[in-house]
This record gives structure tokens, sequence and C-alpha cells, in this order.
């Protein structure tokens, strides 16, 4: 399933929308595309087992929470590289943060799956949360097009 949600949350990522992205103004301190594209391995891997632990415990919660997520990430592609919003992505991002708390909440009696989950959740909200924010501010029509350097005080 995680397998399926990758593919289908990348569908909205062609050519296109990475030169898009690479064209916006980011704050200095935003990951390389590298760390990206490590961060989502890491965050595909990390639902795989959650979800998988959540089948194996019959926790029909774990598994509706791990579901949402998987297509509320899904969906956030489609507002960022789809309609190529950096405010639709920062909403949607905030929105987000419903199905992160619910699974985090529904996994918090397994152990494993708690702390499998946790580094994720305080990802969401300790970076990804601030950086939408400030890709929207420095691209309030969602385009760009100026360099990092360019930017003081981002």
């Amino acid at each position: 399933m995680t397998a399926a949600a990758a593919v289908l949350g990348n569908a909205f990522v062609g050519k296109e929308a990475i030169t898009w992205f690479r064209g916006l103004t980011t704050p200095r301190w935003q990951l390389p595309m590298p760390g990206f594209v490590a961060v989502a391995a890491i965050y595909y891997l990390v639902m795989g087992v959650v979800l998988a632990r959540g089948i194996d415990r019959r926790s029909a919660g774990t598994v509706g929470w791990a579901v949402t997520v998987l297509v509320g990430n899904e969906a956030w592609n489609g507002l960022l590289f789809g309609r190529r919003s950096t405010r639709a992505a920062f909403v949607g991002l905030l929105a987000f943060l419903l199905p992160i708390a619910g699974l985090q909440r529904s996994v918090w009696r397994d152990r494993r799956s708690r702390w499998i989950l946790l580094p994720y959740t305080a990802y969401v909200v300790l970076y990804d949360v601030p950086w939408a924010y400030r890709l929207w501010r420095l691209n309030p029509s969602g385009g760009g097009g100026r360099t990092v350097a360019s930017q003081a005080g981002s």
C-alpha cells in the first residue's frame, strides 16, 4: 500500500513541477533535494511498518489513521506540485496535522510503532510546518524565480 501511495503521489511531481519548485525562492535552511528524497524514503518505510503493525494488531484505528495519513501526504503533493500553490500547500499541511496527531495517538500503546512514528511526527511539526509557511511567504503568488541568496532574512 505504501508503494502504491508513493507512485500515486509522485504522479504530480513531473519534470516541469521539479523545474517550477527549483525556481521558487526558498528558505536558506531548506533541505537540499537529496534530503527531501531521503525523508520521503524513510517516511514510506515508517508508514509501511506502522500500517503492518496496525494490521497485525487488528487495530482499525491505526489502520484508518495510517491510510488517512498516506492519502493526505499524497494530496499535499497535489497541492504543491499539481496546483503549484505554496499557499495551498501550507494550508494543506496544517490540515495534515490532524491525521498525523490521530495516528500518533492511535499507536501510543504500541511502543515500537510509537517510537518509529514519533521522529516523523516531530519532523512534520518542527520542520515541515515552518518550512511550508516560509516557502509560502517567500512566494505568495506560488511562483518565484529569485535565488535564496537574494533574500535577506530568509
